[in-house]
C-alpha cells in the first residue's frame, strides 16, 4: 500500500430521527457517482448515526438529582444538563478548570459524556448522545451497504476527542466493522532487521483522523468519507470499540 484516496460525499442530506442511514449513504454514493470496490472503507461521523437513531435528549425533561443540582451550582451549569451527563457516565473523573471529564458508560474517557449541542437544531433545548451500541450500529451499516453494493466494504464510526497533553481535537474510531482496527506488529522486523516487541498500530483511529480533515468540525456538512486503497488483509479484523483500555492498564490514569 503506497497511497490512499479519500472522497467526501457531497450534498449529504440532513439526517432526521429514524431515517434509514444506510439508504441515505447508498443513495448519496450513487448521486456522487462513486464506484464502490472491494476493500473500500466508509467512515461515518457519529453525529449522523446518533441523529438517525434518535439519540436526542431534551434538557428541560431531565429531572435533576441532588448530585446534579450541586454540580450545576458548583460549575454554573444547567442542572438538567448535568443530570444527562451523570446518566451517560460511569463516574465523574474531574471537574477541574470547569471542564467535566467523565468515564462514559461505554468506557470512553470524554468531556461532558459526549453530549453535543453543535450542528443540531436548537429550537428545543436538546443535546445529542453517543449511539447506544456503536458496534451494533457499525455492523448494521456495514451489512446493509455491503449487501446493496455486493462488495466487501468496511465501516468506521468516528467521533472527535481531546488528548492528554495536546491542544485541539482529532477524530478517532468509536467502533468499526470488517476492518483491521488494531494491527499488532510484535514479532515483525523493522528496516534494520530488529524484532519489534511492543508495537501496535491503531489503524481505525489513523483512518478516522485522516477522514476528519474532510469532515471538518463546523458547517462543512461532509459526514461520510470513502477511503480507497486501504489494504491490510494479512492481519486479522477487529472492532475499534475494543481499543478501549481498562483503567488499570491506562498510562494516563
Amino acid at each position: 500500500m503506497d497511497h490512499l484516496k479519500l472522497i467526501a460525499l457531497k450534498d449529504f442530506p440532513l439526517v432526521k430521527p429514524l431515517d434509514n442511514l444506510s439508504t441515505l449513504i447508498i443513495e448519496s454514493i450513487k448521486l456522487n457517482k462513486i464506484d464502490i470496490e472491494d476493500g473500500d472503507v466508509i467512515i461515518i461521523a457519529q453525529k449522523v448515526v446518533s441523529k438517525a437513531e434518535n439519540r436526542y435528549k431534551n434538557i428541560n425533561d431531565a429531572i435533576p438529582t441532588d448530585e446534579a443540582i450541586k454540580l450545576g451550582q458548583d460549575l454554573k451549569r444547567n442542572p438538567g444538563f448535568m443530570q444527562i451527563i451523570l446518566d451517560e457516565s460511569s463516574k465523574i473523573l474531574s471537574t477541574d478548570k470547569n471542564v467535566i471529564l467523565v468515564e462514559h458508560k461505554l468506557g470512553f474517557i470524554n468531556i461532558n459524556a459526549g453530549l453535543d449541542k453543535s450542528n443540531i437544531d436548537q429550537k428545543e433545548n436538546n443535546v445529542l448522545l453517543l449511539p447506544k451500541d456503536p458496534s451494533k450500529s457499525a455492523n448494521k451499516l456495514q451489512e446493509d451497504i455491503a449487501k446493496d453494493t455486493q462488495k466487501s466494504i468496511s465501516v468506521i464510526i468516528t467521533d472527535s476527542m481531546t488528548r492528554p497533553y495536546r491542544s485541539g481535537v482529532t477524530n478517532f474510531a468509536l467502533a468499526s466493522s470488517n476492518i483491521q482496527s488494531l494491527i499488532d506488529l510484535k514479532g515483525e522486523k523493522d528496516i534494520y532487521g530488529n524484532i519489534l516487541k511492543s508495537t501496535e498500530i491503531a489503524i481505525a483511529d489513523e483512518l478516522s483522523a485522516a477522514a476528519g480533515i474532510l469532515m471538518g468540525q463546523g458547517n462543512d456538512a461532509k459526514p461520510v468519507i470513502i477511503v480507497k486503497g486501504f489494504d491490510r488483509d494479512k492481519y486479522s479484523k477487529n472492532d475499534a470499540f475494543d481499543l478501549i483500555v481498562n483503567e488499570e492498564d491506562d498510562l494516563y490514569r
